[in-house]
């Protein structure tokens, strides 16, 4: 059983880990660098 101290710290990373991913994603997206299911390819690996 999770103790709510562990739920918290997983919250935290899996956070972490999206705000990371929309960092890196999201400009290059909005400048055409990137499109959506190359990002997609890249999540994958991610997540």
């Amino acid at each position: 059983m999770q103790t709510a101290i562990n739920k918290l710290q997983e919250n935290r990373k899996e956070s972490d880990t999206l705000i990371s991913l929309r960092d890196t994603l999201l400009p290059k997206l909005i400048s055409g660098e990137l499109r959506v299911p190359d990002a997609e390819k890249l999540l994958e690996g991610a997540l």
